[in-house]
């Protein structure tokens, strides 16, 4: 039996409103809604088109209502779209509110009262009102910027890069939308918005134009000095940082958790069998409820076969197979120190990054030995590999200091080896050629 109510509560929140919204709609609607827009989401930061149209058509067939008196509407609307644009989001909200009591199903109204909310750092109630006025107009692009700022102010890169980017498939004006996403990666106070858009923008770049057609050439007379062939820039293939990365992208891994349908965490990892078997941080699995590894170009559900608190370690059984792994290296005492090493890892979902620094010291932190180093440690790159210039993995990334200045920790390799957390002799490497120090 279909049971109906007459106000679909956006928040609780909203609950001065909720007697007077005049739009019915099925127990449990809102969280129908929400899912495809999820959907909608996860699908975008996967560059699938074809699975966001599909989330698109179940959220455009959801049941609409008959809207609501838009003569009763304008004057407030009017004067919310004043006090916003003079930045008195008090009386905005005052004026959105009523404008959206009189009607509750006019777009134009339900996302300016989100982008109120979010001004007023009400994140909870913008995004609700972002989420129902994409259900109202799924291609209402400032909806989709709202709700990826809204996700960024709460630290979710992941959800804001998603928002940002179906926010440029929908737009009519997408040089436009372009340049607001720039501003957006440049200029906002929130890291993880500036980071959901650059990530948004480098998903969205277009492919490079094709080259001009050649000229014909042209006739040289004796006086004409000789043509000197222009030679393109060599790149050494035994420069030994080049070498280590080629070597080891395909052996690190994005790890991706989530939990109820949602990502919860990613984070980094490294390969350390020829049979599939994963390294990283008990950290970055602890809320994990499904979990999915993506090394080089290859991807895998993952289970979770050992993990510690102490030291911060999980140990992953996959079904990526390889010739070759990477290959701990239990060496640790003051000889390291000066050492240059080379960290790879997927710092706020950025896939693949690649940074250097050196060994700054040796630390014993609560009885775990750890490997002080100036690389930079990201959120994303815990559980990613810390390599010498061998190739040798001489630690976990683990983590950044909160204050100071190229201060970060890594677990010591060794320390995975001592513990017994899983049996060495199963690593297999392959020599990396030339000289890597």
């Amino acid at each position: 039996m279909k049971i109906s109510i007459k106000t679909l509560t956006l928040a609780a929140a909203l609950a001065t409103l909720a007697a007077a919204l005049a739009t019915p709609a099925a127990a449990g609607q809102y969280e129908t809604i929400d899912y495809y827009v999820q959907q909608m989401i996860v699908h975008a930061v996967a560059n699938d088109a074809a699975s966001i149209q599909t989330f698109r058509e179940q959220l455009e067939n959801q049941r609409r209502t008959e809207p609501g008196d838009a003569s009763q509407t304008q004057s407030s609307s009017q004067q919310g779209q004043d006090h916003l644009a003079r930045g008195h989001l008090k009386q905005a909200l005052a004026a959105f509110r009523q404008a959206f009591i009189a009607d509750p199903t006019d777009p134009d109204i339900a996302g300016p009262l989100a982008l109120t909310y979010l001004r007023l750092d009400r994140l909870k109630e913008a995004e609700r009102l972002a989420v129902y006025t994409l259900y109202l107009a799924s291609d209402r692009t400032t909806a989709w910027l709202t709700l990826g700022q809204t996700y960024g102010r709460t630290g979710d890169v992941q959800r804001a890069s998603g928002a940002f980017a179906n926010a440029y498939r929908l737009a009519q004006d997408r040089p436009q939308l372009i340049e607001q996403l720039r501003q957006l990666a440049t200029t906002d106070s929130a890291d993880a918005v500036r980071i959901g858009a650059l990530q948004a923008l480098q998903s969205i770049q277009p492919p490079p134009a094709p080259p001009d057609a050649p000229k014909p050439p042209t006739a040289r007379t004796n006086a004409d000095p000789p043509a000197v062939a222009s030679q393109p820039q060599r790149i050494d293939q035994e420069n030994p940082r080049q070498q280590i990365y080629r070597r080891s992208i395909p052996l690190t891994c994005l790890i991706v958790t989530s939990r109820d349908g949602k990502m919860a965490d990613l984070g980094s990892g490294l390969l350390v069998s020829p049979d599939g078997l994963v390294i990283t941080n008990a950290h970055v699995i602890e809320k994990a409820g499904n979990l999915a590894v993506r090394c080089g170009d290859r991807e895998s559900v993952a289970q979770i076969r050992r993990r510690s608190n102490k030291p911060d370690l999980a140990l992953l059984e996959t079904s990526l197979k390889s010739r070759t792994s990477f290959v701990l290296n239990e060496t640790y005492n003051q000889d390291l120190i000066g050492l240059d090493v080379f960290v790879i890892g997927n710092p706020y979902g950025l896939e693949g990054t690649f940074s250097d620094g050196i060994i700054s010291g040796l630390r014993e932190i609560d009885g775990v030995r750890y490997i002080q180093i100036s690389a930079p440690i990201s959120p994303g790159n815990s559980g990613g590999p810390v390599i010498l210039g061998d190739g040798t993995v001489i630690g976990i990334a683990t983590m950044g200091a909160k204050v100071g200045q190229n201060i970060n920790f890594a677990i010591a390799a060794t320390e995975v080896i001592v513990s017994g957390f899983f049996d060495p002799t199963r690593m297999k490497s392959q020599a990396l050629k030339g000289k890597g120090q």
